[in-house]
């Protein structure tokens, strides 16, 4: 397994594209990532995955 960071630009800046955090992390729980963890309100998600791109 290895640990990944998506840094998502333009969450939650200035009020507009909301997204709750706990909505973010179920989304990338639901693709199959495990132990997933967001960082504050700024979009960034640490995940685990088994499978890389080949």
């Amino acid at each position: 397994m290895r640990q990944y960071a998506a840094l998502l630009r333009g969450i939650n800046v200035g009020g507009k594209n909301i997204i709750k955090m706990a909505d973010l992390r179920a989304c990338f729980e639901r693709m199959g990532f495990s132990d997933v963890r967001t960082y504050i309100q700024s979009g960034n998600v640490l995940f685990w995955a088994t499978e890389t791109d080949r």
